[in-house]
């Protein structure tokens, strides 16, 4: 069997995922990372780089790790605490980590468009110019969707104005995977869709929803972005390298 180089992974991974699909600013791609034609034998994937994913990459024999959150983000300054300990880990076991964040969101496949396969959208278009969400028709009613949700995404999802689509059985409804419930995601989506799904429903957020009658279901971030993350995964054993998950 001929052997699967970091390179290669890499290449496979930016084939689905593009990187110039990143919204501006973001970081994406290699996070650590030196020799990318050492052999790949076990890819891990997970959500997030945390120190406990970290610990279980090296105690599982993980020599390339995959995530959609990147390792560094708000402007990160110096190596100190948690982010030292997780790169000397990754470090002293040669462990590449990888990140495809917003690309792996808006990319076809990706994230978002795995939502709205799971709610069977019709007429699916970008939620935003830049492909970040998903909007489309949904033929059926609030309960069948929230039965959805319940299932597959978040088993106790949060629900705002419920009753505002009550007894309607043809919805618009939008999707965004991860962070998309703030104030200004609300006061766009209120515009397009009757139905919002994503994650991370700030108390803020919550008033505005009610005030401008959106019927809003938070599935968490978690929840949005790991149902995508489990297909994404069966993808990278096409690579034929062991592939492991290891926060979900």
């Amino acid at each position: 069997m001929e052997k699967v180089l970091a390179r290669d992974v890499i290449s496979f991974i930016e084939e689905f995922a593009p990187p110039d699909l990143a919204i501006e600013g973001d970081n994406t791609g290699l996070q650590v990372g030196g020799d990318l034609e050492k052999p790949v034998k076990k890819i891990g994937v997970a959500l997030d780089p945390s120190l406990k994913v970290i610990k279980r990459t090296v105690d599982e024999g993980v020599d390339f790790l995959f995530t959609h959150h990147p390792l560094l983000k708000d402007g990160v300054k110096n190596f100190e605490g948690i982010i030292y300990e997780k790169l000397k880990k990754l470090i002293s076991k040669d462990i590449i980590l990888y990140s495809a964040h917003t690309n792996l969101d808006i990319c076809e496949g990706g994230l978002n468009d795995a939502l709205a396969e799971l709610y069977n959208l019709k007429d699916v278009k970008y939620l935003y110019e830049n492909g970040l969400g998903r909007v489309g028709i949904y033929e059926g009613d609030l309960e069948e969707i929230l039965d959805i949700t319940e299932r597959y995404i978040c088993k106790n999802p949060t629900v705002i104005n419920s009753e505002v689509v009550k007894n309607r059985d043809i919805l618009k409804v939008a999707v965004l995977s991860g962070y998309g419930l703030s104030q200004k995601n609300i006061e766009y989506v209120s515009k397009v869709a009757d139905v919002y799904i994503s994650g991370d429903l700030t108390h803020h957020a919550r008033i505005l929803a009610e005030d401008l009658n959106l019927c809003v279901i938070d599935g968490g971030h978690y929840g949005t972005e790991v149902y995508g993350l489990k297909y994404f995964s069966n993808y990278l054993k096409e690579l034929g390298v062991e592939v492991i998950t290891l926060d979900f």
